[in-house]
């Protein structure tokens, strides 16, 4: 999907604390915001349950779009910062946990990093089978019965990662994978903090798997914090 155009707001705050002055020191900065979403938010999905239906029920509802109502936030936004030239060593050693859970993927959104590890859990007292491609190549297709042991899988190569159930098609969930530390996913209230930048320029990139992908140019200082907020075309 080609990027659309966003509206930005970008604040530049003062210093503060003494962890912001001991950034400002070393040229870095901290980049937070909001990701917001003014429109008519599309109405849940009711998707007919065709297998298990004893414990999933006879039908699910999804929400495509989840907006805050006071804060107008997104969840579930994947926010990322393209423009990183510094090479830095894979993420070997941590765990992003994917889980079955209730008919349905938790989290459904999830970000991480090449070298980490991609952890696969049924807790449901039913059978899932897990399907996880990256653009055309399947890196994960694995059964899990009830009580089964975790399936690990090593993040190898960056990209959206789709994330399905074979035998329950309403499933669906999606892991966005980077080969730096800069990337976040938003919160209930649609609020991000990213971990703290060099100086310089960069491209803001917002993904969500309904609304699409914004970009924004942002320019990072070497003092204080950036305060961004980042709003989808209604």
């Amino acid at each position: 999907m080609l990027p659309v155009p966003a509206v930005l707001i970008l604040i530049l705050m003062g210093l503060g604390s003494q962890a912001e002055m001991g950034l400002a020191a070393e040229g870095w900065a901290q980049v937070k915001g909001m990701v917001l979403f003014r429109g008519i938010v599309p109405e849940a999905k009711s998707i007919q349950v065709t297998a298990d239906e004893g414990f999933c029920g006879k039908e699910v509802r999804i929400q495509p779009v989840q907006v805050h109502a006071e804060t107008l936030g997104v969840r579930h936004a994947v926010v990322s910062i393209q423009g990183i030239i510094t090479h830095m060593p894979d993420d070997a050693g941590s765990t992003r946990v994917v889980v079955n859970a209730k008919c349905a993927f938790s989290p459904r959104v999830s970000a991480g990093r090449i070298g980490e590890t991609l952890e696969i859990q049924n807790l449901d007292p039913i059978l899932h089978n897990t399907h996880v491609v990256v653009g055309k190549k399947t890196i994960v297709n694995v059964a899990q019965v009830a009580g089964s042991r975790p399936i690990p899988k090593t993040l190898k190569r960056t990209g959206l990662y789709a994330i399905r159930c074979d035998k329950h098609t309403f499933m669906a969930g999606a892991l966005q994978v980077f080969d730096h530390p800069y990337f976040t996913v938003t919160d209930e209230f649609g609020a991000f903090q990213l971990p703290r930048l060099p100086a310089g320029s960069y491209t803001l990139v917002i993904w969500h798997e309904t609304l699409g992908r914004v970009e924004q140019e942002i320019s990072v200082p070497s003092q204080g914090s950036v305060a961004l907020k980042i709003e989808y075309p209604s």
